[in-house]
């Protein structure tokens, strides 16, 4: 008969065990980390950690209320994810249903888009290992200095829309202003082609406007376009769903 749950993945473990079956984690039964159970009715779920070929490597059980994904902090850990902040994200159940939080983290949480998303000023997407910034359309007027004396360069025009690619550290870099309605992102012959990312598909997903708005969705790409949650968002999750933090993919399972 089991008398405790894992402090890291929440499976129960059974009585005189010193480690986690699961996820080989010391068992310490007198933590008071363990959280409250899941109201019932509702469906256990559980995190499981994707490697970069598709295959599974970690895996951990939400049995409690609240679960604190980080570097350093709650019971989902990734010590050697330098992406990952101490508390990166929060899983959590509200009314019997699984909702994940960002916890201000410095690299954001991301969530797979399985249908058009619309996109707002300064949101944030991947496609394939590209983090890209999405900037609605503007008009550029160019300016004088002191002297009343304008800079020559390239005649400026007005876009639908700007995406720039971030870098690490975040400098900005390849941009693409948007002149058309609809711009295809993908590894060749695209509108913002990303030749040498690997894990980017050839048609890999389009941004385009409609009705004043943008919107982004994914063009069936293999390995998926990931929207992050903007500041306070708290977004339900079902089986699934894949969710990023740092460089840790994560699958939502029954």
């Amino acid at each position: 008969m089991s008398n405790a749950l894992c402090n890291r993945c929440g499976e129960p473990v059974e009585d005189g065990y010193r480690f986690c079956m699961a996820c080989g984690a010391p068992v310490e039964t007198t933590s008071s980390e363990i959280d409250e159970p899941v109201p019932d009715g509702s469906q256990r779920l559980k995190l499981v950690v994707v490697r970069g070929d598709g295959g599974q490597t970690a895996s951990y059980s939400l049995g409690g209320q609240e679960h604190i994904a980080g570097r350093d902090e709650g019971i989902i850990l990734f010590p050697d994810d330098v992406t990952v902040s101490p508390a990166h994200a929060c899983f959590f159940y509200r009314e019997e249903r699984l909702f994940v939080r960002d916890e201000q983290s410095a690299n954001g949480t991301f969530i797979r888009v399985t249908a058009p998303v619309q996109l707002r000023d300064g949101d944030r997407f991947i496609c394939g290992e590209q983090l890209l910034l999405f900037h609605s359309g503007e008009t550029v007027e160019s300016e004088p200095d002191t002297e009343g004396t304008f800079f020559f360069g390239t005649p400026l025009t007005s876009w639908e829309f700007r995406l720039t690619q971030i870098l690490n550290g975040g400098i900005p870099g390849a941009v693409h202003c948007a002149r058309k309605a609809r711009v295809v992102i993908g590894r060749e012959k695209a509108d913002f082609s990303f030749p040498d990312d690997r894990f980017m598909s050839h048609n890999h997903a389009v941004v385009e406007t409609r009705d004043s708005s943008a919107w982004l969705s994914d063009s069936g790409s293999r390995n998926g376009s990931f929207l992050m949650l903007r500041a306070g968002q708290e977004v339900p999750l079902t089986e699934g769903d894949y969710v990023f933090l740092g460089r840790q993919l994560m699958k939502i399972t029954a």
